[in-house]
């Protein structure tokens, strides 16, 4: 009985070592930097909303920068797993967005909510990083998604008739070639259909982007929490078909 007690302890301490050098870098959570901030939205009420929404159905652990001068800063993703643009800033400084976009370009996985979009919108580069270009919204109000891929991994589980109480619906002017729609919503205002949710790949980085989640009332919906949940853990490889 000791003997075999013995040899047990041994294979579970072999089992925890192997562990620890080839499985955890698999297992371990995603550690996420969310930036945020800006003119226009509530960014101090969503901050909370948008990262502990992601935490809790992502299972990552998020790390909040406030602030405009995190855009320039070339590490404000080190030692992070993926980036979370969560901004709405006036102006167009290269410094800002040059930086960003070299930092997805070069692999790191992004997701992109809302506002981002509209930051830096005339800057060519910026919306083809993001995969669509929008200058405008409609005018804040409800309106129902309607799934443009259901079998896509992002949006299998996505509710067929979600609507949202109230939000800005941003014009689609364009999209990118690459870039692969995922959702879209017949606008109430005029009847024109815009793309509200979508992937790209840009060099060597994903990107997943919604331009869902103007205030509090769709940031606080379970469902839409998921949506970017899942839209990281896509970007991450690690959500498979």
């Amino acid at each position: 009985m000791l003997r075999g007690i013995a040899l047990l302890c041994v294979c579970l301490t072999a089992s925890a070592a192997h562990a620890a050098d080839g499985d955890r870098p698999t297992t371990q959570p995603l550690k996420v930097v969310l930036l945020i901030g800006g003119e226009a939205h509530d960014y101090k009420a969503l901050e909370p909303i948008v990262r502990e929404g992601i935490a809790k159905h992502s299972g990552a652990r998020v790390t909040t920068r406030f602030g405009r001068e995190a855009l320039k800063d070339p590490r404000v993703a080190d030692g992070y797993d993926a980036i979370v643009f969560d901004v709405c800033y006036n102006g167009h400084d290269p410094a800002e967005y040059e930086n960003l976009i070299n930092i997805v370009k070069s692999g790191k996985p992004a997701v992109a909510i809302h506002a981002t979009l509209h930051t830096f919108q005339v800057t060519d580069a910026w919306s083809e990083m993001l995969g669509m270009w929008s200058r405008v919204h409609d005018p804040y109000g409800p309106f129902t998604t309607v799934k443009v891929d259901e079998n896509h991994p992002i949006t299998r589980p996505w509710p067929s008739d979600w609507r949202t109480a109230g939000d800005e619906l941003y014009n689609t002017d364009k999209m990118r070639p690459e870039a692969h729609p995922l959702l879209k919503v017949k606008s109430p205002h005029d009847g024109r259909e815009h793309v509200v949710a979508w992937t790209n790949e840009v060099g060597k980085g994903k990107v997943f982007a919604t331009t869902l989640g103007h205030d509090q009332k769709t940031a606080s919906d379970p469902d839409y929490q998921k949506l970017l949940a899942r839209g990281l853990l896509w970007v991450c490889g690690r959500l498979k078909d």
